[in-house]
């Protein structure tokens, strides 16, 4: 038995003294205990199950480093590879990756790109935006991935918000398969919890993905879905014990008082719209120097309006913070930091400080709110009782008789948490609150069924260039968001070369705002990425996750208070530097500064995929399915429109006498649009490939699949040509009826000639069988979506990964 156990490895990360009782329950089994080192020399089982633990006592820190303890340092194959940390709002996102970082670097595994990356964790973060990580081309390495509810679950419902749409089954694939994932903070994700119960009932325990649900104030109710029901015994739940709470910074925090008094004023219809100076001036009033004062309101335009009245009153920026969800990041920063500060300060924010947030105020102001999220609230004063007397918390009530004022609450909502508080009385410190129960409404949500998963199997746009929208099983009705960012425009609209914006530029706007905004008298000027036509064109209306350009002088938004909507409050242009977005006759990896021949090209990729093999467990079909199609995977890179797209403006150095996959050039497009080589080497697979071979279908589909722009289904896309010489030829994705690849030359085997048939794209079957539809569709339902996007995304790692490699030595290209 190893000399290390856990609490060695907890005060190595976290440089506390020891771990307490539940987080070595957590890390070590149901009976470890911190007291007895031999009983911390053990791993746990890694199920899905209930987290119920009061604020401040390190949720975040026992979840990630039990998963450490038993997936890194113990090398337990039945925990997963990845760990995926669901957050509700950014600001906690930034803080759990600031806390990960330091417990990762002190511990020595942090992986900062060293070829080498055994005993290493990455640490990703997904947040919006076309921020350039790899953390997808490393499916057998241990990673931590912290994410927004928004940027996380669109993914795991392969429709990622703010990535390019050709990446979706990558992420799809790899957040169904093999991770830990942990949702914080549920009280303030509304019907994500639900979507996440889900889909841990639609997941195949063989593919080793479990989730933790983590709240102070955990509603048990919402995981107890149709395809999800509760066990008959209960969720396995982890709460505090009685070794917990006879320790004694647990008790300390526990026993924490917190006076509770009602403000002199309240938020009605009366005093409406002088709410605002009203509140600041009983701000200023009650405010001690030298200590935090903490005030939480409902509404983003409340919280701007009470800031901007105690900059009126004469308080400097340098003691005066906003915080909410609709700041660029670059912009929230500054408020950010003087949060976390423990100067003399007053802090203006929103439902944005509810939950994770470590701070302690001495003073506490906050609206009334439903009952989950005033204990939240209540958690950020007096944090670890070190205020012994003085700590307060004000309530002000809110007019409850109608829904107006009570947004974006439920007047019940509010009703109830009204009754809590009287039961409260005086005191709302965490020994007080654990007599007081507040049912919480029932709330009737979209559910997430089996067939809507199926159907956000396929990728492919409708006509119109639109996608099945999975905002409702994200954020509730009223709360989906947009992303936007602002660019200085010379002609009124965006150049053909505008980059795609970077993480520092985009603000999340909600939908409703958003859609307010664009039908404003002042005619702003927004636009959107068009896929399909390659282009960005004029937004008309706003589609959840989506993100929108909008010209600078248009405004909307200020540096100082964040999103305003108002035309007259223009922010400061951020410079950036990036890629145009992704169209889809777009091949970024072709043209990598060299040539590279499609033999060489598939000599590494078949070396790249038996890497990968050699590291997942993978059945023998599936190995064998995933070799076989790396040796197929770019056969229609023969095709003469292809190379004809290669030599554009650039010859080979060796001339004609090699057929090759990457050119040294930069600007190639096809001259059929649409054109697409991965489906010409589908349909030389199912044409030329062996007719006895083993999951043959499922070759095709993974050769297809290799971009993640040929998937379920083919058809033309819109402005497609047939040729003129046979007007109703068949013809897909640049692909015409009868086209001829010639004789090729593959590592230990000769291909071709062929000549390539559409008849695949009809329904119902043809003369070389059945429909490319029916063949997509009958593995998707055998194997699962889950297994075989994971299966598409293991191919396309070892192109990206070849590719990646061939990129290094640039050559000049010969003009």
């Amino acid at each position: 038995m190893s000399d290390i156990h856990f609490g060695d490895v907890f005060r190595a990360a976290t440089g506390l003294a020891s771990p307490y009782a539940y987080q070595c329950r957590l890390a070590c089994g149901d009976d470890a205990d911190p007291k007895d080192p031999n009983t911390l020399r053990r791993g746990s089982k890694c199920d899905s199950k209930l987290i119920n633990i009061p604020t401040g006592l390190g949720k975040t820190a026992g979840v990630v480093l039990a998963w450490l303890w038993n997936r890194v340092e113990q090398k337990r194959p039945d925990w997963p590879r990845r760990l995926v940390f669901c957050l509700p709002m950014r600001t906690l996102v930034e803080q759990t990756e600031d806390n990960v970082r330091d417990w990762l670097t002190n511990s020595n595994l942090l992986w900062r790109g060293e070829t080498d990356h055994a005993n290493r964790v990455g640490l990703y973060v997904l947040m919006g935006g076309e921020e350039k990580t790899d953390w997808d081309l490393y499916p057998e390495r241990d990673a931590i991935l912290i994410g927004t509810q928004d940027m996380l679950l669109s993914r795991a419902l392969n429709r990622g918000y703010g990535m390019s749409r050709y990446r979706w089954p990558m992420h799809f694939g790899l957040l169904n398969n093999d991770c830990l994932w942990v949702l914080d903070e549920t009280q303030l994700m509304g019907v994500s919890v639900e979507t996440s119960a889900q889909l841990d009932g639609f997941r195949d325990p063989s593919g080793r993905c479990c989730t933790w649900w983590m709240s102070a104030t955990l509603d048990r109710g919402q995981l107890d879905t149709v395809d999800h029901r509760e066990p008959p015994n209960g969720w396995p739940s982890i709460v505090l014990g009685e070794n917990d709470r006879e320790s004694s910074p647990v008790r300390k925090r526990l026993e924490a008082r917190k006076t509770l008094t009602a403000a002199p004023l309240a938020l009605n219809p009366g005093i409406e719209k002088t709410y605002a100076k009203r509140l600041a001036e009983f701000i200023s009033a009650r405010h001690q120097k030298e200590t935090l004062t903490l005030i939480v309101v409902n509404r983003v335009a409340r919280a701007q309006a009470v800031y901007s009245a105690l900059r009126k009153r004469g308080l400097a920026k340098e003691k005066l913070a906003l915080i909410h969800s609709r700041f660029r990041p670059v912009d929230r920063e500054r408020h950010q930091s003087l949060l976390k500060s423990s100067a003399d300060r007053i802090v203006i924010a929103t439902q944005a400080v509810e939950a994770g947030v470590d701070i302690s105020a001495r003073l506490l102001i906050t609206e009334l709110a439903p009952w989950s999220s005033l204990v939240q609230r209540f958690g950020r004063c007096n944090r670890g009782g070190e205020f012994t007397d003085s700590a307060e918390v004000v309530w002000i009530d809110v007019d409850t008789s109608g829904e107006d004022l009570a947004n974006p609450y439920a007047a019940q909502d509010l009703i109830d948490a009204r009754e809590g508080l009287v039961q409260a009385a005086s005191d709302v410190g965490p020994a007080s609150l654990e007599t007081i129960h507040v049912t919480a409404q029932r709330v009737i949500r979209p559910i997430l069924r089996r067939k809507d998963l199926l159907d956000l199997f396929d990728t492919t746009p409708d006509l119109c260039g639109s996608d099945l929208d999975v905002s409702r099983y994200i954020r509730e009705g009223d709360d989906s968001d947009v992303q936007v960012f602002w660019r200085a425009l010379a002609e009124g609209k965006p150049a053909e070369d505008t980059p795609a914006p970077n993480r520092r530029e985009l603000c999340r706007v909600s939908l409703a705002s958003f859609a307010k905004f664009l039908g404003a008298k002042s005619k702003p000027k927004v636009f959107v990425w068009n896929a399909l036509h390659e282009r960005w064109q004029r937004a008309d209306r706003p589609r959840p996750g989506s993100i929108y350009l909008i010209e600078l002088e248009s405004g909307g938004y200020s540096d100082e208070l964040g999103w305003t909507r108002e035309p007259d409050d223009k922010p400061t242009a951020i410079m950036t530097q990036g890629e145009t977005p992704e169209s889809y006759d777009a091949d970024r990896e072709t043209f990598l500064g060299r040539w590279v021949s499609i033999q060489g090209h598939t000599s590494d990729v078949i070396a790249a995929t038996r890497i990968l093999i050699s590291a997942i467990s993978l059945t023998e079909n599936e190995s064998v399915a995933l070799e076989t199609a790396a040796l197929w995977h770019d056969v229609g890179k023969a095709h003469p429109i292809f190379q004809q797209m290669l030599r554009d403006g650039c010859t080979p150095p060796d001339g004609d006498g090699i057929v090759w996959a990457k050119s040294a050039s930069g600007k190639g497009r096809p001259t059929r649009k649409g054109f697409r080589h991965e489906l010409a080497s589908a349909i030389a697979w199912l044409i030329g490939g062996p007719v006895n071979a083993t999951e043959r279908d499922l070759i095709g589909f993974l050769i297809a699949a290799h971009h993640g722009k040929v998937r379920l289904s083919i058809r033309a896309l819109p402005d497609e040509e047939a040729p003129d010489s046979v007007p109703d030829c068949l013809h897909a994705r640049g692909i015409w009826d009868g086209d001829e690849l010639p004789v090729l030359a593959l590592p230990g085997v000769d291909v071709g000639p062929i000549r390539l048939s559409l008849s695949f794209m009809q329904l119902g079957d043809g003369p070389r069988g059945s429909s490319w539809l029916s063949r997509a569709l009958a593995l998707r339902d055998r194997l699962g979506p889950f297994r075989l996007a994971y299966l598409e995304t293991l191919l396309r790692v070892a192109d990206m990964r070849a590719s990646a490699r061939e990129t290094s030595n640039p050559q000049p290209c010969i003009r």
